[in-house]
């Protein structure tokens, strides 16, 4: 992926009902788009996840960007980084994974990126270039990104999506079941809950970081230190796993992702025609995208 505005996102994995379609025949023979995906909620799948295409083929812009940016005259190296890695708690809508066995491994932190190494060190590498240099790199991986349509596949289903998540917060099942989850989070003592775990900021809250980090939210990276004492990583996945439970014992987490789960559904259903499209365009870009990578290596 690039090295600047780095965005992470990593595949749930997919259990493929068909490739061969997006619509089957009911029993009463009306025709009704098919989910190629099935419900897990433990790694949050969504329908519309089947059409997202795999981030981490997005390493495949870097590897056109080096020779762009030796042609224009400048030392680049792309990062090492090896798509076969990634981390265990992103989804492939980019959004991190928070449940009990997430909590009670990682806390709200989430799993690291195995190639977060080499990545940071190439935007700490990036932050030393000259202002000409940098619009170079920006002309190249534009260029790169054009010739490509992962990002533009990625942004349109990622704008379909929207919806059906800010309104399966609204949902009244789940606004019930917030409710409860704010009843349940009561005896950890923290004044500053939101109405609900998406909400307002959602948690971790401020305070909640500065308990775990013993620093102010701004100084922090992602709601966790960068450094935290083995005493501070115990209290936030402390705090987080209370957090997960109260979220499954309220029923929020059920009731949220049944909620999501429909709306994408209903988009989906709406928008078969460019997304059955979408799909061949996605699956001829992966292949190439895999094969180019593979022969490529590690940066």
């Amino acid at each position: 992926m690039s090295v600047i505005g780095r965005a992470r996102r990593v595949s749930a994995v997919l259990a493929v009902v068909s490739l061969a379609g997006c619509s089957v025949s009911s029993a009463d023979g009306v025709s009704t788009p098919s989910i190629l995906v099935e419900q897990n909620r433990a790694l949050w799948v969504m329908p519309l996840d089947a059409y997202m295409v795999d981030d981490q083929l997005d390493h495949l812009v870097d590897v056109f960007t080096e020779p762009c940016m030796q042609e224009h005259g400048f030392s680049y190296q792309r990062p090492a980084v090896d798509v076969a890695l990634r981390s265990e708690t992103v989804t492939v809508s980019g959004r991190n994974l928070f449940n009990v066995d997430v909590a009670t491994a990682w806390g709200y932190s989430g799993a690291p990126d195995p190639n977060d190494d080499a990545l940071r060190a190439a935007q700490t590498d990036s932050m030393t270039w000259p202002q000409e240099q940098l619009d170079q790199y920006a002309d190249c991986l534009q260029d790169a990104r054009e010739s490509f349509p992962a990002q533009r596949i990625n942004n349109h289903v990622a704008g379909l999506a929207l919806s059906p998540w800010e309104g399966a917060k609204r949902d009244p099942d789940v606004l019930e079941a917030a409710g409860r989850w704010v009843q349940c989070m009561r005896p950890l003592g923290f004044t500053d809950l939101p109405d609900s775990p998406n909400g307002d900021g959602g948690t971790p809250t401020s305070s909640m970081v500065e308990a775990y980090t013993g620093q102010s939210y701004s100084k922090t990276f992602d709601g966790a230190a960068d450094r935290q004492t083995v005493e501070q990583k115990a209290e936030e996945i402390r705090i987080a796993t209370f957090d997960a439970e109260c979220q499954e014992s309220s029923g929020y987490a059920q009731a949220l992702y049944e909620a999501e789960w429909a709306r994408q559904v209903s988009i989906v259903r709406e928008n078969e025609p460019a997304l059955t499209s979408l799909l061949d365009e996605k699956a001829a870009y992966e292949e190439m995208a895999d094969g180019i990578l593979r022969g490529a290596g590690p940066g």
